[in-house]
């Protein structure tokens, strides 16, 4: 109790004195806080040195009294920025994005007239997708971009849209700039401008751009289905260029290097980014019905009032092979020619000759199945004259059968020795054929990835030689050609010959699972098989007479 009592004294007396002091001895007044703070802003410590250097001891103030430091700004609450969508249009394309983003929502494409049956590329978007091309994102935590971030419009003309979002806290800003290009077809310039806004801290952060494509669930799929508008992501990485398809992602593919370009394309169309500085990093990936091909730059650093540049060219077109490779950085590979390149470049360029000529897309196909014919032809000969040959010699074979029919070895030995009298090779009739292949596989493979034949008109109800038949004509008459050619040109198999007649047999199969294929392949290349084939009987029947007068000839 008594210490309590003590304690109590002591708190009143110590109260008093405090008072008394304070009374008797009042403080004096402040300085200028204002530019003791600018003093700190421009000289940093060493401007705080300084003024503490220039105090008398016996002057010095109270801690309380010193100049406050600067502390940061308090949160400001986000603007509410209105949704609005805003075009940007050329001869070439119409172009719709979104400030919510800042993002591609629409691709609509005006020249040629054929590409605008396509509509709008991205119309298989489900409506409020946040999946659109081109987001923006940074990886290491010193810019975040708010959720569903809504830019503001800084600036909107015919030729130029800016979005804006400034950080409340007043440490950054970042600006979207997407520009109509004047020098190449279906390109928009995008600058991305990242700005430090704050008087003291440095960024250091590290820039990724993902760009995406949509597959329509509703969209039925099939094994047999010609699938013209199945998605893929490409990375052109370390000078290579890698795809997958959405069909076969199911891991994500990453790739590491010196990354040009990044995409997502259909079999005629493609929309990438072609950054000025390379990328580091690309990486393509699947989430639900979304393919996503990202790209990663290297960290970069900007200082207090400075800024910091990504600028890049938007793609946004046809799979045209004359315009990407006009933009370089062999943009033109995204054109899938396969290894076969060297002949479907080639022909592609003889395609196009023949259309400035005509002006028609399938009877450009038919000129350029005429000058491969021709240029083939003496080694399709070659192997039909091998064949009539064979005729004439069967015969004999039939006998050698029979008289060596238990003895295979001697068998084997008698027909080499046949052959050779009647110089006649038995691979003659294969190798020509075998030649041809690359030829007819460069010329499929150029055919089905032309974006040229996308909505071509050839006539009657040909309007798309990229759609199979409507009304599977061409793939029947074809059909219907192979067993004429089979009937009537290939020589029956003798009856000795079991092998030969299992060959038969399959030959005889052949032309309902060819027809089968050619249903639902583009009609601009069954036209091109129908025709080669049509030829083909044409020379096979003027060989069987050139043979035909020749035995009578000799009969006589």
């Amino acid at each position: 109790m008594e210490q309590q009592k003590r304690f109590l004294l002591a708190m009143v007396v110590s109260a008093g004195i405090v008072l008394g002091w304070q009374y008797f001895f009042p403080p004096p007044a402040p300085t200028d806080a204002g530019a003791g703070t600018e003093q700190v802003t421009e000289q940093g410590d060493k401007g705080e040195k300084k003024g503490d250097a220039d105090k008398a001891p016996d002057q010095a103030k109270p801690v309380a009294d010193a100049a406050p430091k600067e502390q940061p700004p308090a949160a400001k609450p986000r603007k509410n920025v209105a949704v609005e969508a805003a075009e940007l249009v050329t001869s070439d394309f119409k172009i719709t994005l979104t400030n919510k983003g800042g993002r591609v929502i629409g691709i609509d494409l005006l020249d040629p007239a054929q590409y605008q049956k396509a509509g709008n590329l991205l119309a298989s978007y489900p409506e409020g997708s946040e999946n659109f091309p081109f987001e923006l994102s940074f990886d290491k935590g010193a810019i975040q971009l708010p959720a569903e971030l809504v830019y503001e419009v800084a600036e909107k003309t015919d030729k130029k849209i800016v979005y804006r979002f400034v950080d409340p806290n007043g440490a950054y800003q970042v600006d979207k700039i997407f520009s109509v290009g004047d020098k190449n077809r279906y390109t928009l310039g995008l600058d991305v401008v990242i700005t430090n806004i704050s008087k003291t801290a440095s960024i250091n952060e590290r820039l990724t751009m993902t760009l995406t494509g949509h597959s329509d669930p509703n969209v039925e799929k099939s094994m047999l289905d010609f699938r013209p508008d199945e998605l893929e992501g490409i990375c052109h990485v370390n000078a290579d260029t890698e795809r997958t398809l959405i069909s076969g992602l199911d891991e994500p593919t990453n790739f590491t290097g010196d990354t040009s370009w990044g995409a997502i394309g259909t079999r005629y169309f493609i929309w990438t980014v072609l950054p000025s500085k390379n990328a580091e990093k690309c990486n393509i990936s699947k989430d639900g019905d979304f393919v996503k091909t990202q790209l990663v730059w290297s960290d970069f650093s900007i200082q207090p009032g400075s800024s910091y540049t990504y600028d890049s060219t938007l793609y946004m077109g046809p799979k045209d092979l004359d315009v990407l490779n006009e933009l370089g950085s062999e943009l033109g590979e995204s054109v899938d020619y396969g290894i076969l390149s060297i002949l479907a470049l080639p022909m592609r360029w003889l395609l196009n000759l023949f259309f400035s000529l005509v002006g028609n897309w399938g009877i450009a196909i038919i000129l350029l199945t005429l000058l491969i014919k021709i240029v083939t032809w003496p080694f399709t000969e070659k192997s039909y004259a091998n064949t009539e040959r064979m005729k004439e010699i069967q015969p004999k074979l039939d006998e050698l059968r029979t008289k060596y029919e238990n003895d295979q070895q001697r068998l084997a030995e008698e027909t080499m020795k046949l052959f050779k009298e009647q110089k006649f090779n038995p691979l003659g009739g294969c190798l020509p054929m075998v030649l041809q292949m690359p030829i007819l596989y460069a010329l499929y493979v150029m055919i089905i990835n032309s974006v040229e034949l996308y909505q071509a008109e050839f006539a009657l109800w040909y309007t798309d030689l990229s759609a199979s038949d409507p009304y599977f004509v061409l793939p029947i008459l074809m059909g219907v050609m192979m067993l004429v050619q089979q009937r009537f040109m290939t020589p029956p198999s003798s009856g000795n010959n079991p092998t030969a007649q299992q060959t038969q047999a399959m030959m005889k199969i052949m032309p309902i699972i060819f027809t089968g294929v050619m249903l639902f392949l583009p009609s601009g290349l069954v036209l091109y098989y129908s025709l080669n084939l049509l030829l083909g009987i044409l020379q096979q029947y003027l060989i069987k007479r050139k043979f035909a007068r020749r035995r009578q000839a000799a009969a006589v």
